[in-house]
């Protein structure tokens, strides 16, 4: 209440704008009806989300005249999209090892869990930004290439501290829903190891075993000359061999979480693993450097050498500091190595060896399928990745 001139003037009271309570809490009401939707309706979503991306790899993937930036477009939000979903599946019971092991370092360290997070969405994203950035000119899309891998290759060094000084265990790009569903290192291995206890190694019942013949039923043992019957098959039309291989405890599943990737205490180990994570960094500042001249083999020489020295170094360490050699590795680091040796050979689909040999057979093999029925539209499309493994970057890099 105020006072002017002898008289009180009642202060009229301050109005507040608010809004309802209902319309506050939407968003967060229709995120939750569908986040249970996606989980009560895992199969049909993904039967969706396959459909669609099926349909992506035959969209026009670019031209010299077609831009490929609306069909990249479309396949970078399906993929993050896909990723969103899988987050919010519940995980299977039990984990693969190699989930156990990342859920293990995400617990460990907040920052592995958030550099694992970016580095996914950089992977998802790469090519539309170096896309969107090649519109500006070739010096800017060099400039925001050789940002790219810097920002990877830094995500990657603070999850090999976040580890422990581990190695960076790469889960790759759309195996998060396979992860998920518990189809990983484990159940390979334990099916594996089934297999194994078999006389006949790949023999699942269901036909002749090596050394019987198909004159009878089951399989005729070489001293007695009995024969021992057919497994029989369930009622889903799996084999008894699959059905108990998938029951089959392995050592990794026995061990503890930490203990499924071992630590590189040693320098040349250390300088492996910089030198694996590095790699894409050097290549792509040697391909800014000579971006003028596709066909020069520098840049192709230097990252292919730094590749192989890495993983030949990496060997060697194994070898002598890990009893067995690579036999005395876990599951998880054993598929890592060979994870990475595959990626050699993602070598001849880049720089001026493509460009100087494997985009001649490519172009040829193409050639030859014209005019012919429904083979033509497989040349087509060879065409249209072809013009993407020639013109952008990362259609072909492995990290």
């Amino acid at each position: 209440m105020a006072v002017e001139n002898g008289h009180s003037i009642k202060s009229k009271p301050t109005t507040h704008l608010t809004l309802p309570t209902d319309l506050l809490s939407l968003p967060t009401h229709y995120l939750n009806t569908y986040k249970t939707f996606v989980r009560q309706n895992t199969s049909r979503i993904s039967q969706i989300e396959s459909t669609l991306r099926s349909l992506t790899y035959l969209l026009p993937t670019g031209t010299a005249s077609h831009s490929p930036l609306p069909s990249e477009t479309l396949h970078t939000l399906l993929a993050l999209l896909t990723a969103y979903h899988t987050s919010l599946l519940p995980s299977p019971h039990p984990p693969s090892p190699r989930a156990r092991y990342q859920d293990w370092c995400a617990r460990q360290s907040k920052v592995y869990e958030r550099c694992r997070a970016m580095l996914r969405t950089l992977q998802y994203t790469q090519l539309l930004v170096e896309m969107v950035a090649k519109r500006a000119g070739e010096s800017v899309r060099w400039r925001v290439v050789v940002l790219l891998e810097v920002v990877k290759a830094v995500l990657r060094v603070a999850m090999g501290r976040g580890s422990g000084g581990r190695m960076v265990v790469e889960t790759g790009v759309g195996d998060e829903r396979g992860e998920k569903r518990g189809v990983g290192d484990g159940e390979g291995d334990a099916t594996a190891a089934a297999g194994e206890a078999e006389e006949g190694v790949g023999w699942d019942g269901m036909g002749d075993a090596p050394g019987g013949d198909s004159e009878g039923a089951g399989w005729k043992m070489p001293r007695t000359g009995m024969r021992l019957p057919v497994l029989p098959v369930l009622s889903n039309g799996e084999s008894v061999t699959e059905f108990l291989g998938k029951r089959v405890i392995g050592a990794d599943e026995v061990k503890s979480a930490r203990r499924l990737v071992r630590r590189i205490e040693t320098v040349q180990g250390q300088v492996a693993e910089l030198m694996w994570i590095l790699r894409p960094v050097a290549y792509a500042l040697a391909l800014q450097r000579y971006q003028g001249n596709r066909r020069d083999w520098r840049p192709w020489a230097l990252g292919l050498a730094m590749e192989v020295a890495a993983r030949q170094l990496l060997k060697r360490d194994v070898n002598e500091n890990v009893v067995g050699g690579l036999r005395g590795l876990s599951g998880v680091e054993r598929d890592e190595m060979k994870s990475r040796g595959w990626d050699v050979a993602w070598w001849g689909m880049r720089g001026s060896f493509y460009e100087n040999v494997t985009r001649t057979w490519i172009q040829g093999f193409a050639g030859r399928l014209k005019g012919k029925p429904l083979l033509d539209m497989v040349g087509v499309v060879i065409e249209d990745y072809d013009y993407l493994w020639g013109e952008y970057y990362f259609p072909t890099a492995t990290l």
